[in-house]
């Protein structure tokens, strides 16, 4: 019965240690007849075993046995005493008790049969070890490779260098030499790039088996990102597609990983095509993305035309003011002829860039209190714009003009233009994006660099009213207003005739005349150049004194004419 229990005790850890994968060493040490002390020699055999195996021992089995001289109850007690002999060496060599297991069998197992009596009286110690070629965890914060044993056969884990490191930042992948472009030259974004290299002896290894990969993800969980493996292509490294999805971002603690496998060693990512050439920021990780139309410094037009206040462009924080984004497509804002001859300015004053701008529309930023009082955009900060491509498809090099409002009311424009800032990633792809001076008042259009040419002034206004006068000329079909000259003669000046410039249709063209004499007396007249007599030899419009009118101040002018 105690044989079969013993039998049974042996094969329930011959199971154990199996299915822990654990290798087996074992060896004897004899001992003389009738006798259970330790021999030196015994002792050095032991001390050889545990130095060797110190790094991998996991438990120690003690088992003693006799010869068949004696009884088998005297044999059973002098087995015993053997192998608590060793189990006690062992524990004064420090060996934790709970590791060892003791174990005795008298001389019911005669290995050597019964003429070997001396082999017989021996104790039979096996050590469980931890396998050499062990399962591998690499770790370096939230990147983790697990290599499983046998991967890189028939070289061990254990005697294997590992290089594993990823590249979380623009300037590691730089330094690397690593690109965001394909073997074709297609560019890419990436969420994450990684290395991983096996050795043995200077050598570099391919794995037999697949390794499994936690590459830690720089930006958010987004569709498309597919897994790509790095080649070195004259010293950079470039992109080959797997054909394989990166799947999901997955949470693992504090860290956020895409988990996949991958049979071979050198760099990996995930990577997703650029979504349109204008998509060309250097930003390996995206750059930026679609504007946020729910940010609470966000303001946008029914046409969504976007503006990214910054702080301080407003005396008061924009929660407290209501802020309206308007396409003003049919220049509303812009002085028509009548305003324009009102305020008495020509189309230079208000906008020099006139004839060098070829405008779509005009950006206004509408801006309240709660009081409904305006509010004033501070031209110190920088204001993001952003314009639908759809609205600038016909232009090739969309441009801004700031403009910021006079005390009179009216805009007035610079000619500092302001280029669309490009290369800031995917937004660029939806939207032409400009960063001015946040005045809060922008015309839209496309600058033409070519000079104009001189214009034509063959057209003459000879004036029967007071010399001196203020001749604004204005043109209903262009809309544009100019100052007309004094009329130059062989070296001397006619100060009642005026130079007018050439124009399409003479007849559109309006004429305001102010006058106002040292004593104050303030005249003025508004007539269309059709009104007036015309002498044809001379190019010449005459007009008479009696078109003019009294005012008492100029901004009680009633001009009609010029609608």
């Amino acid at each position: 019965m105690k044989q079969l229990y013993l039998s049974c005790l042996f094969a329930l850890l011959s199971i154990a240690i199996s299915n822990a994968q654990e290798l087996k060493d074992s060896f004897e040490v004899y001992f003389e007849f009738n006798k259970a002390v330790l021999k030196p020699n015994s002792k050095a055999t032991i001390d050889s075993f545990l130095e060797v195996s110190k790094t991998r021992r996991l438990k120690v089995r003690v088992a003693g046995y006799t010869c068949e001289i004696g009884t088998d109850n005297y044999n059973m007690g002098l087995s015993e005493k053997r192998a608590i002999s060793a189990f006690e060496y062992l524990k004064s060599t420090g060996e934790p008790e709970d590791k060892i297991e003791l174990f005795f069998y008298g001389e019911k197992e005669l290995k050597y049969g019964s003429g070997g009596k001396a082999e017989n009286r021996r104790v039979f110690i096996l050590f469980a070890l931890e396998d050499d070629d062990r399962d591998t965890l690499l770790r370096s914060g939230c990147m983790e490779v697990f290599v499983e044993k046998g991967t890189f056969k028939p070289n061990k884990n254990k005697n294997i260098q590992f290089e594993y490191k990823t590249f979380p930042t623009a300037n590691a992948l730089k330094a690397a030499n690593i690109t965001m472009t394909d073997v074709n030259g297609k560019r890419y974004y990436t969420n994450g790039v990684a290395y991983f290299d096996a050795k043995f002896n200077g050598a570099a290894l391919e794995p037999g088996k697949t390794v499994k990969i936690k590459l830690p993800a720089v930006g958010t969980s987004e569709d498309g990102f597919m897994l790509y493996t790095g080649v070195d292509q004259g010293g950079k490294i470039v992109w080959k597609p797997t054909g394989r999805s990166c799947g999901a971002i997955e949470k693992n603690g504090d860290c956020n990983t895409y988990n996949f496998d991958f049979q071979q060693t050198g760099y990996c990512g995930c990577l997703k095509p650029r979504a349109c050439e204008e998509d060309c920021s250097e930003d390996p990780f995206g750059g930026l993305k679609s504007p946020d139309l729910k940010a609470a410094d966000v303001r946008y037009s029914a046409a969504k035309t976007i503006a990214k206040i910054p702080t301080g462009m407003y005396k008061s924080d924009i929660s407290g003011l209501k802020v309206d984004v308007v396409d003003d497509t049919n220049f509303e804002e812009d002085l028509d002829l009548c305003e324009q001859f009102t305020f008495g300015v020509v189309t230079e004053d208000w906008y020099p860039a006139y004839r060098s701008m070829k405008a779509s529309q005009n950006i206004i930023m509408k801006t309240t209190d709660n009081s409904g009082n305006a509010q004033n955009g501070d031209a110190n900060k920088t204001l993001r714009v952003m314009i639908p491509r759809s609205k600038v498809s016909g232009t090739q090099n969309p441009i801004l003009l700031p403009g910021s409002r006079v005390t009179k009311g009216y805009i007035k424009w610079e000619t500092s233009k302001y280029e669309q800032t490009k290369c800031l990633g995917p937004i660029n792809c939806e939207y032409v994006v400009f960063d001015v001076p946040a005045t809060g008042n922008y015309k839209l259009g496309e600058w033409n660099e070519v000079k104009a040419e001189a214009v034509a002034e063959t057209y003459i206004l000879k004036t029967r009213v007071i010399k001196s006068s203020t001749v604004l000329v204005g043109d209903k079909t262009s809309n544009y207003v100019y100052k007309a000259k004094n009329r130059s003669v062989k070296g001397k000046t006619r100060t009642k005739e005026y130079t007018l410039r050439d124009a399409d249709e003479m007849k559109s063209l309006v004429v305001l005349v102010k006058n106002e004499t040292a004593k104050g007396k303030k005249t003025y007249a508004e007539v269309t150049l059709g009104e007036l007599k015309y002498k044809a030899k001379k190019k010449m419009y005459v007009m008479r004194k009696k078109s003019l009118k009294k005012v008492k101040d100029f901004s009680e002018m009633q001009v009609s004419k010029c609608k």
